[in-house]
């Protein structure tokens, strides 16, 4: 009987550990903001396959500091947004696809704000570099945007691929919690 509560025991504290690992683990992204917007009327039942267009950058970074080292960020966007569209059975298609996927990545790495110190009785001006994505998906036929997803949020300098990959992937999971049920 003693040696069942030992080991019972051990498998509680093995747990614990793990959970806190794994609570240790978790990536902040408390600042992240999303919205998703669907164009009134719209049926989505009626897409079952979609293309990529081209993507833009608009990236103000003069010291390089937004792309960690061995960080593709266009690539982890459209991996995430396959799957997205994967989990609402829509397949990618190389000819007349039902949606045309753009997405435009803005970042700013310098922009000033007033933040509270609390070492100084006075706000003080700081660089809070601000990104934003935005995904949106076109109706193949008649060329009109029927649902735009938008995440912003600040960018933190020199944070490691991992880090970045999992706000990325965050963040356009949290737009597409907004996307309509078919």
């Amino acid at each position: 009987m003693i040696e069942h509560i030992t080991r019972f025991c051990r498998s509680c504290v093995v747990l614990f550990v793990a959970v806190l690992v794994m609570a240790c683990a978790t990536v902040d992204t408390t600042d992240i903001e999303v919205v998703g917007k669907t164009r009134p009327g719209t049926d989505f039942s009626n897409y079952k396959t979609y293309t990529w267009l081209e993507s833009a950058q608009i990236v103000n970074d003069p010291f390089g500091q937004w792309e960690p080292p061995d960080f593709d960020a266009d690539s982890v966007v459209k991996k995430q947004v396959d799957r997205e569209l994967g989990k609402r059975g829509m397949t990618l298609a190389g000819t007349d696809p039902d949606l045309q996927v753009f997405f435009v990545a803005g970042i700013d790495m310098v922009d000033p704000v007033w933040r509270e110190d609390p070492d100084r009785a006075l706000p003080t001006l700081q660089n809070v570099p601000k990104g934003a994505l935005l995904v949106v998906l076109i109706d193949g036929a008649t060329r009109v945007p029927v649902w735009v997803g938008v995440a912003g949020a600040e960018i933190r300098k020199q944070q490691e691929p991992g880090t970045a990959r999992k706000r990325l992937e965050y963040a356009i999971i949290e737009m597409f919690r907004q996307f309509p049920d078919k």
